[in-house]
């Protein structure tokens, strides 16, 4: 199986994202997204750019799947819904439904359209956006085929359980 990696936005998630991707090493290739504003010190990821980089990586990729946290989950569904992006399945760790809202993108629509197979997995008391206000999100824009999966008492936007992801890849990519 090939894996897209898509991070999220600081820094910080270069390590996560490389560990991940060492975890998941073992039973499949993939490609990371480095964003540029990790180099030139920006504070927030650029979108567009990253978006058209995005579709770079795998315009000539066919059965691949997306593995994305926080702000890579935006991208990874901006993507889609401008169908420069077509993975078979998606995975999303702490999407941050509210930072979306905030930059005046149409998540809104990108949910509504979705139609990839996706797990969403958040952590109960995410500060990013938590389990119930995301639940509540999925709720009124209906993805058609998705799982919601909740880490209980968890207040933290972070997602370093990778038993458990490791679990969610080879179950949900199929391997």
């Amino acid at each position: 199986m090939h894996i897209i990696y898509l991070a999220g936005n600081s820094i910080n998630n270069k390590t996560w994202i490389e560990k991940v991707k060492s975890e998941f090493d073992s039973f499949s290739t993939g490609d990371i997204l480095y964003y540029d504003h990790w180099s030139s010190g920006e504070k927030w990821i650029n979108l567009e750019k990253e978006s058209e980089k995005l579709a770079e990586l795998v315009k000539d990729k066919k059965d691949y799947f997306v593995f994305a946290k926080s702000i890579g989950s935006v991208l990874a569904l901006k993507s889609i819904f401008e169908n420069s992006l077509k993975p078979d399945k998606l995975i999303i760790c702490g999407h941050p439904y509210r930072a979306a809202k905030e930059e005046n993108l149409p998540i809104d629509d990108y949910l509504k359209t979705l139609i990839i197979p996706t797990i969403f997995v958040q952590n109960e008391f995410d500060p990013v956006y938590s389990f119930a206000e995301i639940e509540s999100t999925l709720n009124e824009n209906s993805p058609t085929d998705y799982l919601l999966i909740k880490n209980p008492n968890k207040d933290t936007h972070d997602y370093v359980d990778y038993e458990q992801l490791d679990k969610l890849v080879r179950t949900h990519f199929g391997k």
